[in-house]
């Protein structure tokens, strides 16, 4: 005879154990205990810390935190050229500190004197004339002569008196001088700045010193022969 239905669903079914409550603890999942924040862990050491060790974590804190972030970006420059100038505008010395400059050093050689002036810097441009060296050369002085007498309205005959005259004169050196009267040059000047309405040069170059010359001639004797026949009835022309 078959059992009731209501036994054997009793026995079919399984028994389920039952969880058991312990005093003082909880069931189910254990939730994660909450981590603390950088801040919040500063601002419970900074309780218990100096104000001067504070200031130095949270310091360090920032440096921390910016170095973090510049890592992360790499393209970012950790400064600016701008940035930099200020830091550099920024720095600042103590008021007793030493200061050391650099030595600079001036020559206090004056300048050297002109031969002609003996004042320093003064008649630069003569003295470099001088310096240049004078072109005694008879033949090419008669040879550029010769040329020049055209110029003041002379005709060809004129230049063997002109020769004469000047040889007895200096003997066609450029640099020819008398040491009684210093009279210079082949035409003999006396002074002989007079040849520097001529040219600068007229203690070097036999071409300006013919050239003013023959304007000499021209005006005080007309011709070349007419200053030698003086010359040959006084001494000198």
């Amino acid at each position: 005879m078959d059992q009731p239905r209501r036994d054997r669903a009793r026995h079919a079914a399984p028994s389920t154990p039952t969880s058991r409550s312990v005093p003082g603890k909880s069931t189910g999942r254990r939730r994660a205990t909450p981590q603390k924040s950088s801040l919040s862990l500063l601002r419970e050491a900074s309780s218990k810390l100096p104000v001067q060790q504070v200031a130095a974590i949270a310091i360090a804190g920032v440096l921390v935190a910016s170095v973090s972030a510049s890592q992360q970006n790499p393209d970012t420059p950790a400064s600016t050229p701008v940035a930099q100038k200020s830091a550099m505008e920024t720095v600042s010395a103590a008021a007793n500190a030493e200061l050391v400059f650099s030595r600079v050093t001036a020559s206090s050689k004056p300048a050297a004197k002109t031969p002609s002036t003996g004042k320093p810097g003064a008649d630069s441009a003569s003295s470099d004339i001088n310096q240049i060296k004078a072109v005694n050369d008879p033949e090419a002085a008669q040879a550029f002569a010769a040329t020049k007498l055209a110029d003041f309205g002379w005709g060809p005959d004129q230049m063997s008196c002109l020769s004469s005259l000047w040889t007895k004169e200096s003997s066609w050196q450029t640099t020819a001088e008398n040491p009684s009267s210093l009279a210079y040059g082949i035409a003999q000047s006396l002074p002989a700045e007079k040849m520097a309405s001529v040219g600068s040069d007229y203690r070097t170059n036999y071409k300006t010193q013919i050239t003013w010359g023959l304007g000499y001639i021209k005006e005080r004797y007309g011709s070349p022969c007419g200053a030698w026949g003086h010359s040959q009835a006084t001494g000198w022309y």
